[in-house]
């Protein structure tokens, strides 16, 4: 530690580190991180709800955050409330928050992969047969396999490659390359 700097100068040093460390692993999750299922009802992106410690006016006190984002303008949000408070989240003040603390936010932030492999959008099982009426007692193996690879020939020719755009598009905003004919 430099000898020349206050305490004071080397905790903001540590809390400016802390809040850009946050907003990197916002921007590689996408900008939005949920924490449990939060007040809205929504679905969690994260781990449950970390705790953070406030310094205010009124003195020390502990807060659950149920929401962190970061706008275009590069300016984080950060929703929470304490226990009897809990129905009415409200914004908090990245300068009121205890030092060493907002790292308890950017660990709670679940790591994006970005892996090769296929996702399964579907699955047959015998008792999909049964609850249309089928007597599934002698179908063995191979046939319900041959079945499932019919019913993913079908679904790709009738459904599949429209409903991926459909839901890339509009339902998660994935923007399309730009393509060679786009840049003449």
């Amino acid at each position: 530690m430099n000898k020349d700097k206050s305490i004071y100068a080397c905790l903001e040093e540590i809390k400016q580190r802390e809040i850009s460390e946050l907003k990197e692993k916002l921007k590689n999750f996408g900008g939005v991180a949920h924490f449990g299922p939060d007040y809205s009802g929504e679905g969690a992106t994260g781990n449950d709800k970390p705790f953070i410690c406030i310094h205010s006016d009124e003195g020390p006190y502990d807060v659950r955050v149920y929401s962190v984002s970061l706008d275009k303008d590069d300016h984080l949000t950060i929703l929470g409330s304490t226990y009897d408070e809990e129905e009415y989240p409200s914004e908090i003040n990245i300068r009121d928050i205890a030092y060493g603390n907002i790292c308890f936010i950017t660990e709670s932030i679940p790591a994006k992969t970005f892996s090769k492999e296929s996702f399964c959008i579907s699955r047959l099982s015998r008792e999909d047969l049964e609850e249309k009426g089928f007597d599934t007692s002698n179908i063995d193996d191979d046939t319900m396999q041959r079945i499932a690879d019919k019913l993913g020939d079908d679904y790709c020719e009738q459904m599949f490659w429209i409903s991926l755009e459909i839901i890339a598009e509009e339902g998660f905003n994935i923007p399309r390359k730009e393509s060679l004919n786009d840049n003449e």
